[in-house]
């Protein structure tokens, strides 16, 4: 009884995951997958390619406008509501929400379930190539070549499993394939889980008080990591390759 039930839920998941339209299906993929207990099953980390279609389709269901566009169905002057042509409905639907990574040339990383019947994302986060020079602050230190980490996110119901972990890990080799070394990103001083995720993947604080401020007070934090350059491991010894 207990398989046929589980059966029977499936077959009511598929349901609705064909009857809807595709951002609907996004959102009751995600809710249909906790609920069924599957963050168990395997998880992909892969590149999104934004000139595809259906990868931006997936991240803008995941992600909210960042950017004022008007959008399809957006009420403008005199509450007059605006309709738009599908194609036109798309690019600024892709606008609002991506426009800044494709503008930065962000390298974005998702993490989809490999069990999910259509691409549903449960974690994103944005890897920015960045020269040497001053990060956030001004008067803040000169930084090398880095790889900035921005936007990590994971679904709330697949949060405490380890894919915040695996994105960040994700991050680290691009930049090797990038042959960059160090990484740096932002976080709220308050933020505790994020730092707590952050400084156990060897992340640092790039511009610690001479005397302890309280959290609040500091607002944002630059993190900082530096990376074993290729061919050699942590503890700083010549990895052994095959021949």
């Amino acid at each position: 009884s207990r398989l046929l039930a589980r059966a029977l839920r499936c077959r009511n998941i598929l349901y609705m995951l064909t009857a809807a339209p595709l951002a609907a299906r996004s959102a009751i993929a995600l809710c249909s997958l906790a609920a069924a207990g599957r963050g168990h099953l395997g998880v992909v980390i892969r590149a999104a390619n934004l000139t595809d279609p259906g990868d931006c389709e997936a991240l803008c269901c995941v992600r909210k406008p960042v950017e004022f566009v008007v959008e399809q169905g957006s009420k403008g002057f005199l509450g007059q509501v605006a309709v738009l042509e599908p194609e036109v409905a798309r690019r600024r639907r892709v606008q609002a929400r991506l426009g800044s990574a494709i503008r930065d040339k962000a390298r974005v990383l998702i993490a989809a379930d490999a069990g999910a019947a259509e691409l549903a994302v449960i974690g994103t986060v944005d890897c920015v190539a960045l020269p040497a020079g001053k990060g956030r602050r001004a008067m803040g230190p000169e930084l090398p070549q880095r790889l900035l980490i921005r936007n990590l996110w994971v679904a709330e119901a697949f949060r405490r499993q380890g894919i915040g972990r695996r994105l960040m890990d994700a991050a680290e080799e691009l930049a090797a394939e990038m042959h960059i070394e160090f990484l740096s990103l932002d976080v709220l001083a308050d933020n505790e889980p994020a730092r707590r995720l952050y400084e156990g993947l060897g992340f640092t604080d790039l511009e610690p008080p001479p005397v302890p401020v309280p959290n609040w007070l500091r607002g944002a934090l630059s993190l900082g990591k530096a990376l074993a350059p290729p061919g050699v491991t942590a503890e700083g010894s010549t990895e052994m390759r095959p021949m």
